[in-house]
């Protein structure tokens, strides 16, 4: 029992530690130069940000930016992914609403370093799920942490879709595997379409995530492993996934051409 015990709290406080370290990491920049966003395209990532929440998303999606593509313009509603702006427009929100109020710039510094740290949770999650074993989940966790080709994408400041994205695809995985547990685990196709979403709303890489899920489910299926679960979470997946990412104007109908 008391070794039990001591193992239970050994497990929290690695899982803790890497979780801390996730975030903790990717601070530097944050550190040795200020809340500074900084590269090209994380400035314009802000501006729309910005726009955003001083005009609210009708016009955000109508707004033509002069000063982007000069001399020709650019069309922003059809032409970005809006779901990172979105997200932190958002958390700034509910920041003011909670009391606890911080910058728009600060937040939208922040932010890679927050979901690097939910990447490396989904990640855990998803390892778990797939092993059944906490040692494996909690070590997929520290790995996610500290990995430089992730690292790289999610140091704050770099207000960049992949430090969104990478969450949101991390969590699509996991939610779809979890959809696949047992007999009555199918309900967790709705929330595997709804992070299919975010991840649509982000980052052009969907794609990938649509036919790795595609793939897996074929794959089990040549296994002998159709089963009623297989079919409602895949149907539920691709069915509220699809509606929902077709109303992104930047993707449109395309999830239903490339079939």
């Amino acid at each position: 029992m008391i070794k039990e015990l001591l193992i239970g709290v050994v497990r929290l406080n690695v899982l803790g530690f890497s979780l801390l370290t996730a975030y903790s990491i990717r601070l530097y920049a944050v550190i040795n130069f200020g809340k500074v966003i900084h590269e090209f395209d994380p400035w314009f990532n802000y501006r729309a940000a910005e726009y955003l929440k001083q005009h609210g998303a009708s016009k955000f999606f109508k707004w033509f930016d002069h000063m982007s593509w000069y001399p020709l313009g650019r069309p922003i509603g059809t032409t970005i992914y809006p779901g990172m702006q979105f997200i932190a427009v958002w958390i700034h929100q509910f920041l003011e609403y909670v009391g606890e109020p911080m910058s728009l710039n600060d937040v939208c510094v922040f932010m890679p370093a927050w979901f690097g740290a939910v990447s490396a949770a989904f990640v855990g999650l998803l390892a778990y799920e797939c092993t059944r074993s906490v040692d494996a989940g909690i070590l997929s966790c520290t790995i996610m942490a500290i990995i430089p080709a992730h690292i790289m994408r999610s140091v704050a400041g770099g207000y960049d879709n992949e430090c969104v994205a990478i969450p949101a695809l991390c969590s699509t995985f996991y939610f779809w595997v979890r959809s696949l547990r047992g007999q009555g685990s199918w309900p967790f196709g709705v929330i595997t379409g709804l992070s299919y979403f975010w991840m649509v709303a982000t980052w052009g890489g969907y794609t990938f995530v649509l036919n790795m899920i595609g793939l897996h489910a074929f794959t089990l299926i040549l296994g002998g492993k159709l089963t009623p679960n297989l079919h409602r979470a895949y149907s539920l997946f691709f069915v509220i996934g699809t509606l929902l990412a077709v109303q992104v104007p930047v993707v449109g109908n395309t999830p239903l051409r490339s079939l």
